[in-house]
């Protein structure tokens, strides 16, 4: 083979190179792109809108989804999530969301609470009492409620936290229901919304 052979193998090899390389860059813009195209929104500081399908928490290698209600965008690993929200300053590093949020038309505050609880139940809450949380923090008008539940051998906790209607704020008794869906939410403020958060490895004891 001559020089000039070896030339033109020289200079064939560099394309192929230069083009897995770009190839290689616009996956990695598309992956980034995935996060910031509709997988989530900032409501207000450390609180968010999630919109993808499911969130991935990993544990010991395992990965596991928590479907998102409403949510019918790509799947976010949470760790990515995360590492998003610190490299926009959506967050402080190290630290976590407050709250993602759950918005409803104006007059639909209940309806949506309840379909929120019906999707859950079918799903990671199949095995719990909806009607008996594994306990109720009372805050005023705005109680927090807590769910036990287990994915893949791994606890969880969810948190939903709501505004309640006909609340006596002066009274000593704790908030209580015979049925969830017999929670009446307020349908009066100005943007509709109640909150809810996981929490990873963690149980009601934890509290």
């Amino acid at each position: 083979m001559n020089f000039k052979n070896y030339k033109i193998l020289f200079v064939l090899f560099l394309i192929l190179f230069l083009d897995s390389g770009f190839k290689n860059a616009i996956c990695k813009n598309n992956q980034k792109h995935n996060i910031n195209s509709g997988t989530f929104e900032v409501f207000s500081d450390y609180v968010f809108i999630m919109k993808s399908a499911n969130i991935i928490y990993e544990d010991d290698q395992k990965q596991i989804k928590i479907p998102v209600f409403q949510g019918n965008k790509n799947d976010i690993k949470y760790r990515d999530f995360l590492k998003y929200c610190y490299e926009k300053k959506y967050l402080e590093p190290k630290s976590a969301e407050t709250y993602f949020v759950i918005k409803s038309k104006k007059r639909e505050m209940t309806k949506t609470f309840q379909e929120f609880m019906l999707f859950y139940k079918s799903n990671i809450l199949k095995d719990t009492d909806l009607n008996k949380p594994a306990f109720i923090i009372q805050d005023g008008c705005a109680p927090e409620l807590y769910y036990d539940f287990i994915v893949d051998g791994v606890p969880f906790v969810l948190m939903i936290k709501i505004s309640v209607d006909n609340c006596d704020v002066e009274s000593d008794e704790p908030f209580s229901f015979k049925s969830v869906f017999d929670i009446k939410l307020v349908e009066t403020i100005g943007e509709p919304f109640f909150s809810y958060r996981f929490w990873k490895n963690r149980t009601s004891k934890d509290f």
